[in-house]
């Protein structure tokens, strides 16, 4: 079984080097590091021939297209790989770590043929509540400043400036999807959504000034193909919240993203994911060691 991982990273190159360390060591790594942070930093910890730092490196400002850049670039790196095809193409965090062993996700993986882990939620819905309406809908002008762009947002906000929760696509109406920015799909999958982005200048027009395109372009490419939207989840129902979007993770968001450490062990074992995140070195290293001796 031929597995890829991509990685997005900017800080704690100890935290990256853990973390590769205990995956698959025959998969194929391709990370992204931040064009803030030193590379030199990362590549010295991590000289392994299988890890493969993307040169497409782009200044990550939260919130914007400059995420789905990143994004776009490790899926091409992985689907154009000329060495191999992966069956399996997992998108993580440097700040993740395994809650299973190598051999554990690999027979994961063989449990659930033909499946593809992205689970979705439309957000065209009259269930959707008004704040995530207003969220989704009001235009984010590109702005490098956090506090430029909530400004800018604001008075789109207050000039009564709206986005639908969809947009025309080869004449067929494409609704809005939200995830996660952390899944693993098929390198057919892969190579799909790389072939709409590229060709459908619709997509980048509508997601230029949308709030948090990391977690709604690749879902929305996705869901909107009956073929691959059958193969993933599609979530029903009320918004079901960001921990319910991310399948392969576990994430305590609330009420921002927790470090986690040897407290929540018991949980993390409990949640029957493959993934924990947030992983911090100095902080989450009990947690870390334990969680390796369990995984063996």
């Amino acid at each position: 079984m031929n597995i890829a991982y991509l990685i997005s990273a900017h800080t704690d190159p100890q935290q990256l080097k853990r973390l590769i360390a205990a995956l698959h060591p025959e998969a194929e790594y391709f990370v992204h590091i931040d064009r803030k942070s030193c590379l030199d930093d990362f590549t010295r910890l991590v000289p392994w021939p299988n890890v493969h730092f993307i040169p497409d490196r782009v200044d990550v400002v939260w919130g914007t297209m400059v995420e789905v850049t990143y994004q776009v670039n490790l899926l091409r790196a992985a689907v154009e790989w000329p060495d191999k095809e992966f069956q399996h193409i997992f998108f993580l965090s440097g700040l993740d770590y395994p809650l299973l062993s190598p051999q554990a996700i690999t027979r994961w993986l063989q449990e659930r043929p033909g499946e593809e882990h992205l689970t979705a939620y439309c957000m065209d819905t009259p269930l959707l509540s008004e704040a995530q309406r207003t969220n989704y809908t009001v235009p984010r002008p590109w702005c490098r400043w956090r506090k430029g762009a909530a400004a800018l947002r604001r008075l789109c906000k207050a000039a009564g400036l709206r986005k639908p929760l969809g947009f025309p696509v080869d004449g067929q109406e494409w609704h809005l999807y939200k995830g996660s920015a952390w899944w693993c799909i098929s390198q057919q999958l892969g190579a799909y959504i790389l072939d709409r982005y590229d060709h459908t200048p619709a997509i980048r027009r509508y997601f230029a000034d949308s709030f948090g395109p990391a977690e709604t372009l690749i879902p929305t490419i996705v869901m909107n193909h009956p073929q691959w939207r059958g193969r993933c989840h599609e979530h029903k129902g009320e918004y079901p919240g960001l921990a319910a979007l991310t399948p392969l993770h576990f994430i305590d968001y609330h009420p921002v993203i927790k470090v986690l450490d040897l407290t929540d062990y018991d949980r993390l074992v409990a949640s029957g994911k493959l993934f924990c995140r947030k992983v911090v070195s100095g902080k989450s290293d009990t947690l870390v060691e334990k969680l390796r001796s369990r995984n063996g």
